[in-house]
C-alpha cells in the first residue's frame, strides 16, 4: 500500500532554487530530506512524483553519509551521488597553530581592491576541479564554471557573504577566500564559503597563505570555523588537517536530472 501523500509533504520536500535556476539557465530544486527522516518510503513518493511531472529540471539533496536509507529512497526517485562533502572546524579557543607569514614567501593576502575584480572573476571562473557541479557528469563544465563564476560576482558586489580575501603573487592576483558569518546553536561562526588558487599559481603555498590568514584574522571574532571540501579533493584535507582543522561531519551529495 503506497503511504498517503499530503499537500504539506510536497511543500517540505521539493523547494525550487532560485539563483541557481537563473545561473544554470533550467528548473533547480533543493530536496530538504529533513522532514522525512522517519518516512523514506514517502520521501522516494513525493520526489518521484515532482520529478516524473518535471519537463526539464535539475534536483539536488545532502544526506548524512550513516542515513543510507534516504540515499536509498532518493535513489529510487532518480537522484545519484555526484559527491561526498566533508566538514572540518576548528574551535576558536583551542590550541592555537604556528602562523605562516604569508609576506616572507611572496605572497600577500588582503581585502579584494576593486581593480581585481575581473581576475578574481576569472580565477573563479576557472580554477575549480572538484565541485559537486564538476564532478557532475550530466553538468557541462562551461555550466560548472559559471556557477562558481557567479558566485563569487555575488561577494565582489558586497550581495553574499562578510569578506572576500584576494591572495597576490607579484602583484597579481594569485587565488581567493570567501568568508561566510553565521550564527548556529549559540556560537558565532565563520565559515570559508569557496577557496580558489589560480592554475598558474598552485603549489606555491596560496592556498594555505589564505586559509592560515582566514585563521588567524577569523579567531578573535568567533567561536568556530568551518570549511567544506569534497572527499574526492584529498590536497585540500591534508592542508585543514595540517592547519588544525578536523572532520566534524560527512554528507552524500545526490543530484537528478531532467530532460524531456
Amino acid at each position: 500500500m503506497e503511504p498517503q501523500l499530503l499537500d504539506a509533504d510536497v511543500a517540505a520536500a521539493v523547494q525550487a532554487d532560485r539563483w541557481l535556476s537563473e545561473v544554470v539557465g533550467t528548473a533547480v530544486f533543493r530536496v530538504d530530506t529533513d522532514p522525512f527522516a522517519d518516512r523514506p518510503a514517502v520521501l522516494a513518493q513525493v520526489v518521484g512524483r515532482h520529478v516524473a511531472h518535471a519537463r526539464s529540471a535539475m534536483y539536488y539533496a545532502k544526506v548524512a553519509t550513516d542515513r543510507v536509507d534516504l540515499v536509498q529512497a532518493l535513489s529510487a526517485a532518480g537522484l545519484s551521488p555526484v559527491d561526498v562533502n566533508v566538514t572540518f572546524a576548528l574551535d576558536a579557543p583551542g590550541v592555537r597553530v604556528a602562523p605562516i607569514a604569508p609576506r616572507a614567501a611572496g605572497i600577500s593576502v588582503d581585502e579584494i581592491a576593486g581593480a581585481q575584480a575581473a581576475e578574481v572573476l576569472e580565477i573563479a571562473g576557472t580554477s575549480f576541479r572538484y565541485s559537486r557541479f564538476h564532478l557532475d557528469p550530466r553538468i557541462p563544465i562551461e555550466v560548472a564554471h559559471r556557477i562558481k563564476r557567479e558566485w563569487i560576482r555575488n561577494y565582489v558586489l558586497k550581495q553574499r557573504g562578510e569578506r572576500l580575501l584576494v591572495a597576490t603573487v607579484g602583484g597579481r592576483p594569485a587565488g581567493f577566500l570567501a568568508i561566510l558569518a553565521s550564527h548556529a546553536g549559540g556560537k558565532r561562526i565563520r565559515t570559508i564559503d569557496l577557496v580558489a588558487v589560480a592554475p598558474w599559481a598552485q603549489r606555491r603555498g596560496v592556498g594555505r597563505a589564505l586559509v592560515q590568514t582566514f585563521v588567524d584574522e577569523s579567531r578573535p571574532a568567533c567561536d568556530q570555523l568551518q570549511v567544506g571540501t569534497q572527499a574526492a579533493n584529498i590536497p585540500s584535507m591534508r592542508l585543514y588537517e595540517a592547519l588544525g582543522f578536523s572532520i566534524a561531519r560527512t554528507q552524500y551529495v545526490l543530484h537528478g536530472h531532467v530532460s524531456r
